[in-house]
């Protein structure tokens, strides 16, 4: 099981962790997806959805929409540096309209160097599963997760950080998250047993 926040999640991403077994719980997340399944007995019946968003297989070079239809490569859009995924003769007859234009379209950012029009839709089977976080286990995230971040920002004042580019501010995050690791076992163990542990 993984959790994550809401908006920094990605559909694929999600079907990714579910495909390999592992169930992810987005906070606030209320949409549904479509997998791909091995057989077609494992399909679902598709009639609707809320909130639907596509799902990209790398593997097969396709992206599932909320309904289940596969959208094929058909370009590549340099300004985004994204392909763009279509399929209008499935969206023409589609009976849940996505957006207001007429074929739904899905970008995947990835470079030049890696965009290919081949495909392979065969035997490609899919159910279609909706996506809510456990209320639970978002409680217990936050009581969790949310301390330590809380800690850091205001009473260790680290709302900020001093440094630039991603390995400098890892470095300067490090050093952060060391400090309050100590901070907290000289709390939890006190100083002698913290000394004794480390020598």
């Amino acid at each position: 099981m993984v959790t994550e926040d809401k908006g920094y999640d990605s559909a694929s991403d999600v079907a990714a962790c579910i495909m390999q077994g592992t169930m992810p719980h987005v906070m606030g997340a209320d949409y549904t997806i479509c997998l791909p399944v091995e057989s077609c007995a494992d399909e679902s019946e598709i009639t609707e959805h809320h909130d639907g968003r596509c799902v990209y297989l790398p593997e097969r070079n396709v992206a599932i929409c909320p309904m289940g239809k596969a959208l094929y490569p058909s370009g590549y859009k340099k300004n985004h540096r994204a392909v763009l995924f279509r399929n209008g003769r499935a969206c023409s007859s589609c009976q849940c309209k996505c957006t207001v234009e007429q074929y739904k379209s899905f970008e995947i950012r990835m470079p030049k160097t890696a965009f290919r029009k081949t495909f392979c839709d065969k035997d490609l089977y899919v159910r279609q599963i909706h996506i809510h976080a456990n209320k639970e286990i978002a409680r217990q995230r936050k009581s969790i997760v949310e301390h330590p971040f809380g800690t850091i920002k205001r009473s260790m004042d680290a709302g900020y950080l001093l440094t630039r580019r991603i390995p400098n501010v890892t470095g300067e995050l490090s050093l952060t998250f060391l400090a309050y690791n100590l901070k907290r076992a000289i709390n939890i163990l006190g100083t002698r047993k913290l000394i004794e542990a480390i020598y």
